[in-house]
């Protein structure tokens, strides 16, 4: 594929997660850029699945969304306009988002052999999975001939700063191509978009052979000299409710100053050896001093650890990947704070536990755990 990406090998890092909430790949990709920005530093390659989410690139417009906000709300799809190149699109469970934060100076500075290099390594990848599918001409991306016309298997779209790339590339092995009809995908209002699952049936492959396979034909491509990265920390979120008089109420809890001064339930570090469940509880009577019924919410998210909070002895970034739960506890059982860690607490309801959430994951447990309880 030299011909066609990049040749001559440079060193760089894999960052590979799965669910990663839409504003946080944002602030991902910015910290991985600024890192990146330094000569010397190596290139990044982030491999994620993104939440519903309809983006919007520097061309497109409102009408290119048919769908009402309100009507997106219900469905769970949020709408972000972002810097990248072109139209809207979609993004969501079952498709593979790639993004190569890479360094094209010295020598590299040639965005379209990057787009080249990324085309290809999804054209191989479909080709490994017995699809055939290439270029259109004045159309980025990837496109398969299908009896009701060519269709979209792989998007691309970037932004360039200084030579330094963000965004790129969305490849379809199983989303819910539905969300697609409520959109003008890429600005394409005659063309389809498809997926492996949509052109393989029950022969396709799931999210992790797909990106298996696509994880190897990029850094061939983009001639990726991998080097090791620090593995993201682990922690676990315990969104504590308990049965009110007039419906549930969170328990949320003022972080202090020095550990980011925002309201939120409770979580914590997976120590050496813990299961995800034993921290829960240990976390819980920890900062709380109450004990309760725990109950998995059926989410894991991944994200970038602000440096500016937690510092590090080096510059790489760092991630972390945290698992949710809901725990209930008695309505007469006391809050005793750890007073190192936050400095008041307040009991809520689900929708006013939901606005005082900082962080997207926080937001999405109260979110599942309303809809655990049938509300």
């Amino acid at each position: 594929m030299s011909n066609i990406g990049f040749s001559i090998p440079r060193p760089a890092q894999l960052r590979r997660f799965q669910r990663v909430f839409y504003p946080a790949g944002l602030r991902l990709q910015k910290a991985l850029a600024e890192y990146v920005n330094d000569a010397g530093r190596p290139d990044q390659l982030v491999i994620l699945e993104h939440d519903p989410v309809f983006t919007l690139g520097r061309n497109a417009t409102p009408a290119d969304i048919h769908m009402s906000e309100d009507f997106l709300a219900t469905q769970g799809v949020s709408v972000h306009r972002t810097d990248r190149g072109g139209e809207v699109t979609y993004h969501g469970p079952g498709q593979i988002v790639v993004y190569p934060i890479c360094n094209l100076r010295g020598g590299r500075e040639d965005v379209g052999r990057l787009v080249r290099g990324l085309e290809e390594a999804m054209i191989r990848t479909a080709a490994d999975f017995g699809v055939v599918a290439d270029r259109l001409h004045g159309a980025p991306g990837i496109w398969v001939e299908t009896s009701r016309g060519p269709e979209k298997l792989g998007a691309i779209g970037l932004h360039l700063s200084k030579w330094i790339s963000t965004h790129g590339l969305a490849f379809n092995v199983r989303p819910n191509l539905d969300h697609f009809r409520w959109i003008t995908p890429c600005g394409f209002a005659d063309k389809g978009v498809c997926s492996l699952t949509s052109l393989l049936g029950d022969g396709a492959p799931t999210w992790v052979e797909a990106a298996d396979r696509l994880q190897a034909h990029l850094t061939d491509g983009l001639a990726m000299d991998l080097q090791p990265t620090q593995a993201p920390s682990r922690s676990v979120s315990a969104l504590t409710w308990r049965r009110g008089p007039s419906g549930p109420q969170v328990l949320m809890m003022l972080r202090i100053p020095s550990h980011g001064f925002w309201w939120q339930s409770v979580t914590g570090m997976m120590e050496p050896g813990e299961e995800p469940e034993q921290t829960a509880h240990r976390e819980l009577l920890e900062e709380t001093g109450l004990t309760g019924t725990l109950r998995p919410l059926g989410l894991t998210h991944s994200f970038w650890v602000d440096s500016s909070i937690v510092r590090f002895p080096d510059p790489e970034p760092r991630f972390n990947t945290e698992i949710c739960f809901s725990m209930e506890v008695s309505l007469e059982a006391e809050v005793k704070l750890e007073p190192l860690e936050h400095s008041e607490y307040l009991w809520c309801s689900l929708d006013e536990a939901h606005e005082r959430m900082k962080w997207e994951g926080s937001k999405a447990a109260v979110v599942l755990l309303k809809k655990a309880l049938g509300l």
